[in-house]
């Protein structure tokens, strides 16, 4: 039997793939973490369609600076902005 926060996190994820619909058709998330040393690091590839690239990525620093937040931690960010969306 699942706990309430495992049915919470369920519900949580099939209301995004909801939302998410049609954003993308298929890629890949590589995820590298050391729990100990609390490194975490997640590489997107193979994104489908490939100008979707930075909606996703962004999409992903916008969640997991939310998920921060709820565990009661300062959120520091940069998001690198490259000379093309820059003159957007």
């Amino acid at each position: 039997m699942m706990s309430n926060w495992q049915q919470e996190a369920q519900r949580m994820v099939e209301q995004g793939k909801q939302t998410t619909a049609g954003t993308i058709s298929g890629g890949e998330m590589l995820i590298d973490a050391d729990p100990e040393q609390g490194f975490l690091r997640v590489k997107l590839r193979n994104i489908q369609p490939t100008e979707a690239m930075p909606q996703i990525t962004t999409a992903f620093c916008l969640v997991l600076a939310n998920g921060g937040a709820m565990f009661h931690l300062q959120v520091k960010q940069h998001i690198r902005q490259h000379e093309e969306a820059k003159n957007e």
